[in-house]
């Protein structure tokens, strides 16, 4: 299991909301889980409901995995709202050729949510896209939107000029 810790993009600030999280591949499964905690009444947290397949996530609060196969350039995007929607895109480069990966079920989804807290952990059958012994890079990123409707954007590292989660070099972690 690796532990991690994201960053608002520079110059966004904080807001006293902190995202740590773990991240572990059990043979052909990831299991990504995420803790927010800190300032919590300012952002936007739908509570769980019926977990659907959904597009635009990332337009409100969502929380993210890319991944890849080492050496290679295509990749995939796992969409996880608090609300328990969901959605995997596949591309074949960088925000190229972006389609919905239909060879993966539904992540098993859960969610609880304190005065202080809310977690996420989400468990995905990677066996359809990959071998057990394939090497991956992983980034992992965040989407939170304030009640004042600003997003804010967090990584594990922002290294160009503007948020960009599918840039290869925020691929940082290695499953």
């Amino acid at each position: 299991m690796t532990a991690f810790s994201l960053h608002p993009f520079p110059g966004q600030d904080s807001d006293g909301v902190s995202i740590q999280g773990t991240i572990a591949r059990t043979g052909q499964a990831i299991i990504l889980s995420f803790f927010l905690q800190g300032n919590l009444d300012d952002l936007v947290l739908p509570a769980a409901t019926e977990q659907a397949r959904c597009d635009n996530l990332w337009q409100a609060t969502c929380l993210e995995m890319f991944w890849a196969e080492e050496g290679k350039k295509n990749y995939w995007e796992l969409n996880l709202a608090p609300n328990g929607a969901w959605n995997i895109y596949a591309f074949s480069d960088s925000r190229t050729d972006m389609r919905q990966e239909e060879r993966m079920a539904a992540p098993a989804i859960t969610t609880t949510r304190t005065p202080e807290s809310f977690s996420l952990t989400a468990e995905l059958d990677i066996a359809p896209l990959h071998t057990a012994n394939t090497p991956l890079r992983v980034g992992i990123n965040a989407v939170l939107q304030h009640r004042d409707t600003r997003l804010s954007y967090w990584a594990l590292a922002h290294p160009e000029a503007k948020p960009n989660f599918h840039t290869p070099q925020a691929f940082l972690l290695r499953l």
